[in-house]
């Protein structure tokens, strides 16, 4: 019947206008204080409608999403806390005895629990404040009251147990409570009406019975004795009887309830978690930390059969921040369930990304007895890391796919035997050199390690999904769309005159939801006095002023290191005041430390306001990061490098610009740092805002959004659909060199793994050399046998070309695929090895030889070197600064000495020149691509002149130069995060042969120390006390 009303009233213009304009609100009310604009008559419609929805939605048995949708919306349109809706809700829905706001939140939160919208629903009840409640002295409606209050409460599950145990508390007053009230209010009865009442009051009793063994069995997990199910059902059932056949409101209360609990038992971290030991302990260490139910999407990919043991390759896509780690590390246990010394490799695409991952496994499986360890960032192995992966039964081990490859090529026992390689932010394959080295990673690990699994984890990985999982072997391909936050991107624009100071939005439907029409246009008055001058500058002005909240982040996305300064300074100039925390003080105070000087970056960090790029230390990045996951952060001015996987929580992205280098943002990676705008459980909304300054920038960020993310492609494709050039080049003398230099992207990756295949195949592999090359992605992406057999052809063509031309030198072959250079960059080294006493003299790779302040000359002819390799671009790339390799050694030196920042700034006179935030933030960038760049061309310069081509002999030297430090024992504790300044001081810890150590009993010894202990080894030079280092190495070291 109800169906049947709606079906008719639907029909009405008017009747579709107001739900319209009520979807309309639901979106603008999150721009600005946006008013229906409707007549009391059609609030009392709207009203109306809501119950309607409402009553139908949670009345039927099935499921229909538009009408819960429509329920939902309405309900929120309803602003329950303005004294005329509460009214009309009240007249048109309210329950004798029962308060109206109590039953209001009761039907919003039921409507999100059918709809599978739980976590909007417990952001939307933290608005929900019991003070407002009031419980009436009537026994019944008191009894019914405190059961809606407690079922909200276990909805809510605010600070996780909390809420349950307030919801307990609630009942059991109710227990207390019954002698005193329930006598005195049956006797207001007549003997017939008594019984009845009698009945309804037990029938209420058992549905309060029901409450309460749900929440034990959230409190209690899976030592909960009885099956949660069946002692819902039994108490509903006899509540149901006890009401007789009557259709009656509170039957249908009831109904509701046993619905919302058993979706609450369902939806709980110990539904279907319960198949193996490790998974249990890991659950009950989460629900600690107030994880109390799985999100949507987790358990949507586990009712897919994410944990398919027969599958050789799961693919999981699923948006940011929906829940893929926890769901790996699922796979992980069961992948060590089935074989006790089950190794996983966890790869992510960045040096910065595997410190945050690697923290996040070693604080959820640590205590499950996994060891959790990482490959240091340095590209080489020296002996101290090379002892360190051997000595401790490593369970789990993160790394970079660089770091990863090199282990590989160097046949290093920690990655003999893998069962599992867990690739993250998978869609980076297609994205240039990386992506292509990536594929042919996973090519050459799908073959030299045949009884691995692989599981993929993206956000996006549009196109053939189903092909990369039969490119792997063959498995389950996940698609979840469940996000923890709805995205709002809304363009703004600020239409300012002598009269008029408006703003004007408009909101974008992407190719990711189409909830509303990209026409959803209008203006509200500026409610802000703006100081800035052009649009642009007012735009962001209005952003960071209307969208910032207590508690939450913003991120101001900038187009370069330099205008992330400069933004930051242009927010610190707009704010008044703010809060700083003990955390941010001390965050402050270490980087001045580091950097040798106060500077702008942390005077900006005391009002809240962080910045973030490659212009920072990799220890200040940290603890940047710190901050923001601890909501200490207001603001973030940072460049496009959070796209390679950096992940803070943020509430909402201001793009401050569309362009990333000389280019427009790809769709990937304007998605990648949209997609982390709205935190789960925090925000419903994630706001994505951009500028529509000027019709250029509106045109661009619209075209942005209406592409989808990037197909599924191979960099290797570059070189198939260049055929004709490719074989031209193959028949001319340099035309090796040519393509490597012409194609970069795709040719180099593609012959360093040639390089690999013959020296560690030789003979065996060219008998199968089709087959190898059918391991590749671009293989099975190609659509037809002819494409397929064109591509093999090319590839044998590009193969057989390098192996004549390099057959007669097959130790420039291994020199090459062991240290990662190109053939031609390592006959460049061998030549100088022959002819250049310096570089080939062993007395001259001794640290105290090569870094001497008093004499660079040792490290100035090893830099000449480095500079000419293709790989390094040490002496070609830099805008800043005029290439010196005199200079380049002495802040080498100056740096592996333990220097400040600031002072070893000052060596270059490009540097000197520039003003003191822009010098050190130029700088800094400079000395990170330094420090990675000499460190890697040492590591092969120095693996040519002092090995030999089957065994190259892993040396200090480049861990050394990329750490910043000048002997062992410091850098093994840099390796553990230790701070630089700090590590030279604290080696003295390490007494006697540091090949008695490892990782976890360094850590051990470190946590052990005293808070004398750390005023002795302190920095000499610091500004810092003793138990500041502690606090920052707690935050530091994992």
């Amino acid at each position: 019947m109800n169906r049947q009303i709606l079906d008719s009233l639907i029909q009405d213009e008017s009747i579709r206008s107001l739900l319209e304009k009520s979807a309309d609100a639901y979106w603008l009310s999150e721009i600005y204080d946006y008013n229906l604009g409707i007549s009391d008559n059609e609030q009392e419609i709207l009203v109306r409608l809501a119950v309607l929805y409402t009553t139908l939605s949670l009345s039927e048995e099935g499921k229909d999403t538009k009408n819960l949708e429509y329920a939902y919306k309405l309900l929120l349109a309803i602003k329950i806390e303005d004294s005329n809706y509460l009214s009309l809700f009240e007249k048109i829905a309210g329950i004798d005895e029962v308060d109206s706001t109590l039953l209001y939140y009761f039907l919003l939160s039921s409507i999100a629990l059918k709809d599978d919208n739980t976590i909007s629903a417990r952001i939307n009840l933290k608005q929900f404040y019991s003070d407002n409640i009031i419980i009436t002295e009537d026994w019944k409606g008191r009894v019914l009251s405190k059961i809606l209050y407690a079922l909200i409460l276990l909805i809510r599950k605010d600070n996780g147990f909390v809420d349950v145990k307030q919801a307990l508390q609630a009942i059991t007053e109710l227990q207390s409570e019954q002698e005193k009230f329930e006598e005195n209010y049956l006797q207001n009865f007549q003997y017939k009406e008594e019984v009845k009442e009698a009945l309804s009051l037990l029938a209420l009793y058992h549905t309060s019975k029901a409450v309460v063994e749900t929440a034990h069995y959230l409190i209690d997990g899976y030592s909960y004795p009885k099956r949660i199910e069946n002692v819902i059902r039994v108490h509903i059932d006899m509540a149901d009887k006890l009401l007789g056949n009557t259709q009656n409101r509170l039957k249908d209360i009831i109904k509701i309830i046993s619905n919302d609990l058993k979706a609450i038992c369902l939806n709980s971290i110990w539904s279907h978690t319960a198949f193996q030991d490790k998974i249990r302990l890991l659950c009950e260490k989460k629900s600690q930390s107030g994880i109390l139910e799985l999100l949507p999407s987790q358990r949507n990919a586990l009712a897919q059969k994410l944990l398919d043991v027969y599958a050789n390759a799961t693919i999981l896509q699923m948006p940011t921040s929906a829940g893929k780690t926890l769901l790996a590390e699922f796979n992980i246990i069961v992948t060590k369930s089935l074989r006790s010394d089950a190794k996983i490799i966890y790869v992510v695409p960045s040096r910065a990304l595997v410190n945050q991952v690697y923290y996040d496994l070693k604080s959820d499986l640590s205590d499950l007895g996994i060891c959790v360890e990482k490959t240091s960032s340095a590209i080489e192995i020296d002996p101290t890391e090379n002892e360190f992966l051997t000595c401790d039964k490593i369970d789990i081990l993160v790394s970079t796919p660089e770091k990863l490859d090199l282990l590989i090529r160097r046949k290093h026992p920690s990655v003999n035997d893998i069962s599992l390689f867990i690739i993250d932010e998978a869609h980076t394959i297609g994205n240039g050199q990386r992506g292509a080295r990536l594929e042919l990673l996973m090519a050459l690990l799908k073959r030299e390690r045949p009884n691995a699994k692989f599981m993929l984890l993206s956000p996006f990985l549009h196109g053939k999904k189903n092909v990369m999982a039969e490119w792997l072997g063959g498995g389950n391909t996940i698609q979840i769309d469940w996000k923890p936050a709805e995205k709002l991107l809304i363009g703004l624009k600020n239409h300012k005159t002598e009269h008029i100071d408006e703003i004007k939005y408009e909101l974008l439907a992407s190719a990711y939801d189409t909830s509303f029409k990209s026409e959803t246009k209008g203006a509200f008055n500026n409610p802000y006095k703006l100081q800035s001058s052009s649009e642009k500058d007012r735009i962001l002005e209005f952003a960071t002023k209307h969208f910032a909240e207590t508690g939450k982040t913003q991120l101001i996305l900038c187009y370069g290191r330099g205008t992330a300064n400069k933004r930051a300074g242009f927010i610190y100039n707009l704010m008044n005041s703010f809060a700083e925390t003990e955390e941010i003080a001390l965050v402050r105070k270490y980087i001045d430390d580091e950097i040798g000087k106060e500077t702008t970056l942390t005077k900006y960090l005391s009002k809240g306001i962080a910045i973030h790029h490659a212009g920072l230390s990799d220890e200040a990045k940290l603890l940047i990061e710190y901050l923001i996951r601890e909501k200490q952060i207001k603001y973030v001015c940072a460049t496009t490098t959070i796209a390679e996987g950096v992940n803070f929580p943020v509430s909402s992205v201001f793009f401050d610009d569309y362009r990333k280098g000389n280019t427009v943002l790809s769709s990937n990676d304007f998605w990648n740092i949209a997609g982390r705008a709205g935190r789960t459980l925090v925000d419903n909304f994630g706001k994505i805002i951009m500028p529509f300054h000027t019709p250029r920038s509106e045109q661009v960020f619209k075209g942005i959004i209406q592409r989808s993310s990037d197909e599924l492609a191979s960099v290797l494709a570059e070189l198939f659909i260049n055929e004709n050039s490719v074989r031209s080049y193959l028949s001319q003398e340099r035309g090796i060199y040519d393509l490597i230099k012409n194609y970069p992207d795709s040719f180099s990756p593609l012959f360093q793994y040639f390089v690999h295949l013959l020296t560690t195949g030789q003979n065996a592999y060219a008998v199968e050399v089709e087959d190898m090359f059918k391991d590749s992605l671009q293989y099975y992406l190609l659509e037809t046998e002819e494409q397929r057999d064109k591509f093999v052809q090319l590839c044998k063509s590009i193969y057989q070309s390098i192996e004549l031309k390099y057959s007669g030198t097959l130790g420039a072959l291994q020199f090459a695929d062991k240290t990662g250079f190109s053939v031609p960059s390592v006959l460049k080294i061998m030549r100088e090895k022959s002819q250049n006493g310096i570089i080939s003299d062993l007395a001259g790779w001794q640290p105290n030889v090569m870094f001497n302040k008093r004499d660079n000359s040792n490290l100035t002819e090893k830099i000449k070197v480095i500079a000419t390799l293709k790989e390094t671009n040490l002496g070609t790339d830099s805008k800043e600064a005029s290439f010196s390799p005199e200079l380049i050694a002495k802040m080498v030196t100056a740096w592996v000495k333990g220097d400040k920042l600031n002072s070893i700034s000052l060596i270059h006179p490009s540097y000197k020149t520039l003003k003191d935030d822009e010098r050190m933030t130029e700088f800094m960038k400079k000395m990170n691509d330094i420090r990675f760049k000499t460190s890697w061309g040492l590591s092969a310069l120095e693996g040519i002149v002092k090995g030999n081509q089957d065994e190259i002999q892993d040396s200090y030297i480049p861990s050394l130069v990329y750490y910043g430090v000048d002997s062992e024992k410091p850098l093994a504790l840099r390796m553990l995060g230790i701070p630089r300044s700090l590590s030279f001081s604290l080696a003295n810890i390490i007494d006697g042969d540091l090949k008695d150590f490892s990782y976890s009993s360094l850590r051990k010894k470190i946590k052990g120390l005293s808070a004398s202990d750390w005023d002795n080894f302190k920095p000499k030079k610091s500004n810092l006390t003793g138990d500041e280092w502690r606090r920052i190495v707690e935050i530091l070291m994992k």
